[in-house]
């Protein structure tokens, strides 16, 4: 029997809860921040924030998409009663995380190393290169916890502790006197391999089936489909993040990069409350969409619209009265991020409006649509920064990043409406509720 689906209240106040905890996060993140732009400078934190940009993006890559297929398959092995199935799951993910993100990791340190042009980056890539595969494996245990109905657990532990150590890291790294990027990265290193153990230990508890027992991997194709797919998707989900970071180190210098990298840092705190709602709906929509249940489906993907679309403002209201002191508090210099900062700040509240029609398509299994759109997004950022960050500087890279991603959230949910018979946007969740509302009336009237 399928589980019961969570009440509107009770998702409302696991939600704002999440949402609380992310609030965490961000001051956590917000002081890392300062304690980073003080301690390096805006050319150092720069260079950090460029290859952290590039480990990241490339983490996801070797994480060959396993946390989000865990998020798929383990409530539905669950719900089934299908142990061997699950443990068969969870050691080819491991496997293929390790498999992937380690050479992947290698392969990026040795471009450093070996062209000429690059060589004087390399204490930095190789630093970021170890940062790769860890991330991969504490992304895979938060993956995990998610789909265990625990994604608060999953934030404090990957996310909040090791923002923490990071902060602390580098204070210490200061007050000794030898605060620089490669430092900064290496210990970024340390701390995601703390963060990423403590994860992985929760995650093992949490489990509800025994490690050991028969196990069989006779659906390794469609995890690794599925994880293609989501390796694709994520890809370019956080490559738009990022690249518009990276563009501006690369085409306006780092100092520059690091100006813009605050504001852009900032904003993604709208994209939070997105995640918040998602990763508690994520088990209750995988089932859903395995089952082929419509109703519920429209059900949780307007829930998850609106309760998105009110937390986005409420985050992107409070961000943007802070404005004037939060910019500055990371230096004098940090004050100019203040036009590209409206602008990514706008465009995400926009982006929340279309609600979680990427989610949607990853848990459903649809896995072309979601990669010809992942690809063109690419594609279309890559084409805007080139044009916009040379004629407007770091304001065109905002614009680019809020145009890129606006254009993706509409297309992905045009796709959902056409093969999933669903509107995951805001006005799928008014015209459900005005729906319901119009079914209560006419039940009175009889």
């Amino acid at each position: 029997m399928d589980r019961p689906n969570p009440g509107t209240r009770q998702v409302l106040t696991r939600a704002a809860m999440a949402l609380g905890l992310k609030g965490g996060l961000v001051v956590a993140g917000f002081g890392m921040q300062i304690i980073l732009a003080r301690s390096l400078g805006p050319e150092g934190l720069g260079a950090y924030a460029t290859f952290l940009a590039l480990a990241t993006v490339l983490s996801i890559t070797g994480g060959f998409g396993m946390p989000m297929a865990a998020v798929r398959f383990v409530p539905v092995y669950l719900a089934a009663g299908q142990d061997a199935a699950l443990r068969g799951f969870l050691s080819a993910a491991r496997r293929l995380t390790l498999l992937t993100s380690i050479p992947v990791a290698l392969g990026f340190a040795l471009v450093f190393l070996l062209l000429p042009p690059l060589r004087d980056q390399a204490h930095a890539a190789v630093a970021a290169a170890a940062i790769i595969p860890v991330f991969g494996l504490g992304t895979l245990a938060a993956g995990l916890l998610q789909a265990l109905a625990r994604p608060m657990r999953a934030d404090l532990l990957l996310n909040l502790f090791r923002t923490a150590m990071i902060a602390a890291f580098v204070l210490l790294a200061r007050w000794w006197g030898f605060a620089t990027a490669e430092i900064a990265l290496w210990l970024t290193a340390l701390a995601a391999l703390l963060a990423a153990l403590l994860t992985a230990r929760a995650a093992g508890h949490a489990l509800p089936v025994a490690p050991a027992g028969p196990r069989t991997e006779g659906e390794r194709h469609h995890w690794i489909a599925a994880g293609m797919t989501f390796v694709l998707a994520m890809l370019s989900v956080s490559l738009i993040e990022r690249l518009d970071t990276i563009m501006i180190s690369a085409l306006l210098g780092t100092e520059a990069a690091g100006i813009y990298s605050v504001a852009s840092r900032l904003a993604l705190t709208v994209m939070l409350a997105t995640s918040s709602v998602l990763s508690l709906l994520a088990p209750a929509l995988a089932r859903q969409a395995a089952a082929g249940d419509r109703a519920g489906l429209q059900r949780s993907a307007a829930l998850a619209a609106g309760l998105t679309l009110v937390l986005s403002l409420g985050v992107a209201g409070v961000l943007a009265a802070a404005s004037p002191w939060l910019l500055p508090a990371f230096g004098r210099d940090f004050a100019a991020a203040g036009a590209p900062f409206a602008i990514l700040l706008a465009g995400q509240v926009a982006v929340a409006a279309c609600g979680a029609a990427g989610g949607l398509l990853a848990l459903s299994g649809r896995n072309r649509a979601l990669i010809i759109v992942a690809l063109a997004a690419v594609i279309l950022d890559m084409v805007l920064c080139l044009v916009l960050v040379p004629a407007f500087g770091s304001e065109g890279a905002a614009a680019a990043t809020v145009t890129t991603l606006l254009a993706q959230a509409v297309a992905l949910s045009i796709v959902v409406r056409r093969s999933l018979g669903v509107d995951p946007t805001l006005v799928g969740a008014l015209l459900l509720a005005w729906r319901t509302i119009g079914r209560g009336i006419r039940k009175e009237g009889t």
